[in-house]
Formats: C-alpha cells, structure tokens, sequence
C-alpha cells in the first residue's frame, strides 16, 4: 500500500473519531477537553498503523512463501523433465537455425538469378536491363540442385518479343537475314547509330569498361558515312 493511500486512511480515521467524539451523547451530554481529544486520535491512529504493518508483513511471508514453492518445485524436477525441457529448446532452436538459413538461401538465389537475367538482357541488347528485370514474368526461372539457373533466356527473349521497344533494333541486317551492314547505309540508319553512340558514350562516363564499345561504335558510324558518300 502506498504512503498516500495510508495517509487517507489516517485521514478516515481522525474524521471519524472527531465526528464520534463530538456527538452529543442523548444521556449523559458527555464532552472532551481538546487534550482529551487528541489523545482519544492519537491511540485509533497508532491502533491502525500496527494493523497496517502487521498486514504488510503477511504479505511479506507470502511473497516468500510462494518463491521457496518455486524453488523446491524446480528442485524437484525429474532428470527426465529436465532432459525433455532441454531437447525441445534445442529444437527450437534448430528450427530457428533453419529458417534464418533457408531466407539465406532465397536471398542468394534471388541475386543469382537476377545476375543472370541482366546478363542475358544486355546480351540480347536490352535498352535497360534494370527494366527487363523488373518486367520479366520469372514464374519460368528456376535453380536447379546444382545451382544453375534454367529459363532465364526464354523469358527474356519472351518479353523482348511482347515488347521489342526495351531492345535495341538491329539496323544493319541484309534481306537475306545476313549480319552484314549494307553497302549504302541510310540517312535514318545513320542517325539512329549516332543516337546509340551518345546513349553509350553518357554510360562510360559512368562505367569506363565502355570506352572500348564507345570507340567501336564511333569507328563504325565513320564508316557508313563514309560509304553514304
């Protein structure tokens, strides 16, 4: 109990020895001197706060009571209980072992695979194979037991099918399907390979392995002016 609510309590007290004290007995017409009084509180109050403390005290022994049950109860555990209660927090935390490993496992594959599908979007020219990755339906990509990625290059090439505006256009392939650049390159076939020159030439600033695809480009776009002439 705390000292506010026993200091109400006191209050309680003191207001109802005053209201007994000064009611007027129909008999005898008894009165009190203010030591009289004083005194007459004063014991009710120490009356009280011996019983406060007394009660204070058994919930003490109780309090103990209850721990030392405790204790002698889990003294009194069997080896068997104690060996069973040991297994299933080993279990536990086998288990939690294994979930944290498996989310380790999914987050590794998951950067396998997205390795996988940028390298196979740039090698089909993707405008961006950030956006590939994003777009790609990746219900066909899977990791076999041996760690290698199966279905990525059908799905890419899926999606460059259903979108061919994330890719690059060839520009320079012959009627025949040949990989040769025609002899007289167009005006617009000259203006597209600038604008992928410009394109490659912004990456490398960023990324100087390009400074080679940049060169080659250039070179190239030399040429066909060249013939254009």
């Amino acid at each position: 109990m705390s000292e506010e609510i026993k200091n109400e309590k006191v209050d309680e007290i003191i207001d109802k020895e005053i209201t007994t004290v000064e009611k007027p007995e129909t008999k005898s017409e008894k009165t009190f001197t203010q030591d009289e009084l004083n005194e007459i509180i004063a014991k009710r109050v120490e009356r009280e706060r011996k019983k406060q403390a007394e009660l204070d005290e058994k919930l003490k022994r109780l309090e103990a009571l209850e721990k030392a049950d405790e204790e002698r109860r889990k003294a009194e555990m069997t080896e068997a209980e104690r060996l069973k209660a040991e297994k299933e927090e080993a279990a536990k935390k086998a288990e939690e072992a294994a979930e944290q490993a498996k989310k380790a496992q999914e987050t590794a594959n998951q950067r396998i695979v997205n390795t996988e599908i940028r390298s196979v979007a740039r090698a089909l020219n993707a405008n961006d194979p950030n956006d590939v990755l994003a777009l790609l339906d990746k219900s066909i990509v899977e990791i076999d037991d041996d760690g290698n990625v199966k279905g990525v290059e059908e799905a890419v090439k899926a999606l460059k099918e259903a979108k061919p505006w994330m890719f690059k256009q060839s520009v320079y392939v012959d009627a025949v399907g040949g990989g040769n650049p025609p002899k007289n390159p167009s005006i617009s076939e000259i203006a597209v390979k600038e604008k992928e020159y410009e394109e490659l030439r912004q990456k490398a600033v960023q990324d100087r392995r390009l400074f080679g695809k940049v060169i080659a480009l250039g070179n190239e776009i030399l040429q066909m002016k060249s013939k254009k002439q």
